[in-house]
């Protein structure tokens, strides 16, 4: 029964893990005992292994993902308002003597927009978001 339990769990942490590139974990015939399994937990141990670079890879591809749609988002936004800006500052960075307080003067902009990028589409749903929705549209 044990024997059997762990070639199924390997058969469903298999199903899990083939859309994520990896390749199916081989139960060929059902185990008659724990020993003959130990081939099946080798192998999803060795899937498991590999899964920390691939889940990385998604993550950090995402995450480039993300930062344009933000870099988009802000960027179209200032031209959409103002087509003339320049948009240098943003290419040359912060100034380095007035970094700490402009990043201090935009925190709760900062909170409004990251908001809107959550995975659920953005609502204004308190009075504190709502405070800060007019404070920065006026």
């Amino acid at each position: 029964m044990g024997a059997q339990r762990i070639a199924d769990w390997a058969t469903e942490a298999s199903l899990a893990l083939v859309p994520l590139g990896m390749s199916p974990i081989q139960v060929v015939e059902p185990p008659a005992s724990i020993a003959d399994t130990l081939p099946v937990l080798n192998s999803a141990l060795d899937r498991l292994r590999r899964l920390e670079p691939v889940l990385t890879g998604q993550l950090e591809a995402e995450g480039r993902e993300l930062i344009r749609m933000v870099a988009e988002h802000i960027l179209t936004c200032l031209q959409s308002h103002d087509p003339a800006i320049s948009l240098a500052p943003v290419v040359d960075g912060p100034v380095a003597e007035t970094e700490a307080t402009a990043r201090d003067s935009v925190r709760e902009v900062v909170d409004f927009v990251a908001a809107y990028f959550k995975r659920e589409p953005c609502r204004i749903k308190n009075t504190d978001q709502r405070r800060v929705y007019r404070r920065f549209k006026n």
